[in-house]
């Protein structure tokens, strides 16, 4: 009797023991997601996560994404978690949203691209665009300026979401629509079981399209450093000269060292000259509100114990790729051009 005794306050112990163990999805769903989804699932810099989409869901679909992340998008890869973590994650979603799996067919349908992409660009073009990466900018961050969508419609060629959705788990979509969002229930057009099926045919063509994005090199460095022709007085003149000419406005010079030591022990010939061009500055917060926390730009002026004087200039293309979206990409190029164009200037 007392054996019997003692292997169950073991068994116990170790069944408490795991359950300690296991990874807590609430916790990781506030460190992870809160941020850009909001604890009750409302959205904002992401797309809402509520009840009436996730009934739609299977839980191998929440899984991928939240893996996989949206390459190209604000949504990134959660590539650092284990499987347990983000199953955590999937589990405390159901609880959140009081919702059950949906079990689909993986087999592919069989579609008719030619009529689906007619369907499309009649139904679907207005919204996700004719290349499916989506229309109109910005998340859906703020109520306060003005833009063609309360949320910007998902890119449903983006491969982060064409390898998490099943052929059956569009076609779902697609019946029953997104009212919330303003994407009606085709099925309520009229449209039949073969007509989805041949939108979704489509839509993996549009998938095929995507071009595949230049990956960012292991060794690429997060910064520029150029030396400089000239002494570190006449190099700082000559920074702020460049940026005034690129209609930049030029904020208080600060010492790298500031705040770091006594003003008295400061060195004062590293500084780092910050500035800003409000329009362009506007530009980046509508698509990414998070480039905040690197903003103003900075060009960094050094004088080594040799003499020489060295300008540090931020990598764009690594920061960049920071925030996982296209459409800060042709923004981020112009601004590297402009970088580079004062940086000659500076130097010649």
């Amino acid at each position: 009797m007392k054996t019997t005794q003692l292997l169950l306050a073991g068994l116990s112990l170790f069944i408490a023991g795991q359950a300690l163990a296991l990874p807590d999805g609430r916790a990781l769903y506030i460190q992870n997601c809160n941020a850009c989804h909001q604890f009750q699932g409302a959205g904002g810099i992401g797309l809402p996560l509520n009840a009436a989409k996730f009934r739609d869901y299977s839980d191998d679909y929440l899984f991928k994404t939240i893996r996989n992340g949206r390459p190209g998008r604000i949504m990134p890869a959660f590539q650092e978690m284990s499987d347990a973590q983000v199953k955590a994650i999937v589990t405390f979603l159901r609880k959140r949203t009081d919702t059950k799996p949906r079990a689909y067919d993986p087999s592919a349908l069989a579609g008719d691209p030619t009529h689906g992409r007619k369907l499309f660009e009649k139904h679907c073009q207005r919204c996700h665009g004719a290349d499916g990466q989506g229309r109109g900018e910005g998340t859906g961050v703020t109520l306060s300026r003005k833009r063609a969508f309360l949320v910007m419609p998902p890119a449903i060629a983006n491969p982060g979401f064409q390898a998490a959705a099943s052929d059956r788990l569009i076609q779902q979509v697609i019946r029953v629509g997104r009212p919330q969002s303003g994407m009606p229930s085709f099925a309520r057009l009229g449209l039949k079981d073969q007509d989805t099926a041949d939108l979704v045919a489509w839509i993996r063509k549009l998938g095929k399209r995507v071009a595949k994005r230049p990956r960012i090199a292991p060794d690429e460095p997060p910064s520029h450093v150029v030396e400089s022709p000239y002494d570190f007085d006449t190099t700082v003149a000559n920074v702020k000269q460049a940026l005034v000419g690129a209609n930049f406005r030029i904020f208080p010079d600060r010492y790298l060292e500031q705040g770091l030591t006594d003003e008295f022990s400061v060195n004062q010939r590293q500084i780092g000259i910050r500035f800003c061009n409000f329009n362009k500055l506007y530009d980046m917060l509508k698509i990414e509100p998070r480039l905040g926390v690197v903003l103003p730009c900075r060009i960094t002026i050094m004088e080594r114990a040799n003499g020489k004087v060295l300008l540090v200039v931020p990598n764009l293309k690594v920061v960049a790729s920071w925030f996982n979206n296209d459409q800060l990409l042709a923004l981020w190029k112009r601004m590297e051009d402009t970088f580079n164009d004062i940086i000659d200037e500076v130097t010649l």
